[in-house]
């Protein structure tokens, strides 16, 4: 029988154990947290710490809780491994064995404490923490290497605060969700910085003097571009983390009158309208369910159409979430690929290596693939061989530079597809454009207009209340916030291929589709102002 002296040792004991066992799992938990926070990524050795913390436990399990003092040593010697091995990797804001850090957390202990102005008497440098939470924007090289504006780069004082102005750039940017970021020429020693915010280019600031050539000299240090050369367009590529979410940003350089001109592609791969399925684009119930439909079919092809910006190529990626990309071989060929797709091969086009799309195309029907993603058709080669494969057991998905659905066939037969072609291969065409949602914190109801109650059929004495813009904070003064799409669906059933082998006009296809049952792109946008979705000038600004 234990001796009151043995239990009260065996309690403390087990008291201990349960502290160290959560102290390593929280530790875990940080550490995971912590590299994604700083580097966008996983941490590669979760697992093993996480086996090693479940290694010790089994062994004060089998051994006794006498081998506890093992993880008084094995504990603080993985966090000091840890913050060593994150250092080489993180910004100097962020790293941990700096003087910068100790005296930061001194003098938040002395703050927590009430201890703040003895410490500032000392040690004056209690700003650092505020100055330092100005910029939360981290730069990343294409290899992964961060950059920031804090002189641990080996930067001199003007290269650094070129970096630093980037930073805020970025920051800003994503705060007001750009998609792109202009960095225009305007006279000499004159940049104005613009940002194209839900479609609509918005003037952000203007840098003057010798820190606007700089900026662009320090984007380019960035994106691994050639600093000595502005008088030939230049392209690159690299990333920004804000708040442990991945920017990856393309960038492309031109020359101009005025010096060069630097636009900035910033592609989320976290978005959720890419992960959230075809639910997430705005489709009505019947128009989601045919094109789900469509998208599990073996065999045939989906060409998504619209201008320049119409989210056609996100459209496409939605798409293929749809599939189970486990179960079937699933390539796309891509100029550029913008996002990297999991369990999905990919492959660019490269003009400079003769790597066209419709020389991929023939290469990839040779690697047995069940879905075939072509970004874009833009010459009567890649639009024949691709048909051809949407023929032979393959589904193909491809977007097309046209205006509507009708539009889209007439393009291909004036390219010079064969009608037979067209008939066989063609699954659907969906015609769409972005229209910005208006912001819900500051719409504003009003009555219809008499011609838009008039066009909708409502009688005269009938009310129809609709919402406009107004602006406000949340906005930015726009009066939107966001985009969602309007969308045209064109199923080829045997009345549409009866009618191709004529040779129709657009007016013909046009009066097809709609005893077919095909709503317009303008029908389709007045449906989301009826919603309070949207308003009547956004949908009269995509749509005429």
């Amino acid at each position: 029988m234990l001796s009151a002296a043995a239990i009260d040792r065996l309690v403390w004991l087990g008291v201990a154990w349960v502290i160290l066992a959560t102290a390593w799992a929280a530790f875990c938990i940080w550490v995971d947290t912590d590299y994604q926070e700083i580097l966008g990524d996983d941490f590669p050795w979760s697992l093993p710490f996480v086996a090693a913390g479940a290694v010790f436990f089994f062994i004060t399990y089998q051994y006794g809780l006498g081998m506890l003092p093992l993880f008084l040593v094995a504990l603080p010697a993985s966090f000091v491994g840890y913050v060593a091995y994150r250092d080489t990797k993180a910004p100097s804001t962020r790293k941990m064995f700096t003087q910068r850090f100790a005296r930061k957390m001194m003098f938040l202990v002395a703050t927590k404490t009430g201890m703040q102005k003895s410490f500032e008497k000392w040690f004056p440098v209690g700003h650092i923490a505020s100055r330092e939470a100005d910029i939360s924007v981290v730069i990343l090289k294409k290899d992964g290497t961060p950059v920031d504006g804090q002189g641990s780069d080996g930067l001199d004082r003007e290269a650094s605060r070129a970096i630093k102005t980037v930073q805020q750039i970025f920051e800003k940017a994503i705060g007001m969700r750009s998609t792109d970021i202009h960095l225009e020429p305007k006279a000499a020693e004159e940049l104005t910085v613009r940002c194209r915010i839900d479609g609509i280019m918005q003037n952000v600031s203007t840098l003057k003097g010798s820190a606007a050539k700089a900026v662009v000299s320090a984007i380019k240090v960035c994106a691994n571009m050639d600093i000595a050369e502005r008088r030939r367009p230049q392209d690159g590529t690299f990333a920004v983390l804000k708040g442990g979410h991945k920017f990856d940003v393309r960038a492309a350089s031109g020359p101009t009158n005025f010096g060069e001109k630097m636009a900035l592609r910033l592609l989320d791969a976290d978005s959720t309208v890419i992960k959230g399925g075809l639910t997430s684009l705005g489709m009505r119930d019947s128009m989601l369910k045919t094109l789900q439909a469509i998208v599990q079919q073996p065999h045939g092809m989906l060409i998504v159409c619209g201008p320049t910006g119409s989210g056609k190529t996100t459209t496409l990626y939605v798409a293929l979430s749809e599939i189970d990309v486990l179960s079937r071989n699933i390539v796309t060929i891509e100029d550029p690929i913008e996002y990297q797709l999991e369990n999905i091969s990919q492959t660019a086009v490269n003009t400079a290596a003769d790597l066209t799309f419709a020389k991929i195309l023939r290469s990839v029907l040779r690697q047995d693939p069940d879905v075939i993603l072509v970004g874009e058709i833009r010459d009567k080669e890649t639009a024949e061989i691709a048909m051809q494969a949407a023929m032979t057991g393959h589904f193909v998905f491809t977007t097309l530079h046209a205006n509507d659905t009708a539009t889209t066939i007439t393009r291909l037969l004036d390219i010079g597809i064969d009608t037979s072609l067209i008939q066989s291969a063609i699954t659907a065409v969906l015609a769409q454009r972005l229209v910005r949602v208006l912001c819900p914190k500051c719409k504003e109801p009003y009555p219809a207009p008499a011609e838009f109650r008039q066009k909708l059929g409502v009688p005269a004495d009938k009310e129809v209340t609709i919402y406009k813009e107004k602006g406000c904070p949340a906005c930015h003064g726009t009066g939107y916030k966001g985009r969602t799409g309007v969308h045209e669906l064109l199923v080829f059933d045997n009345a549409i291929r009866e009618l191709l082998v004529e040779h129709p006009s657009i007016q013909a296809i046009r009066a097809a589709s709609r005893k077919a049952g095909t709503r317009t792109l303008q029908e389709s946008g007045i449906a989301k102002v009826l919603a309070g979705i949207t308003s009547i000038n956004e949908i009269v600004r995509v749509t005429k």
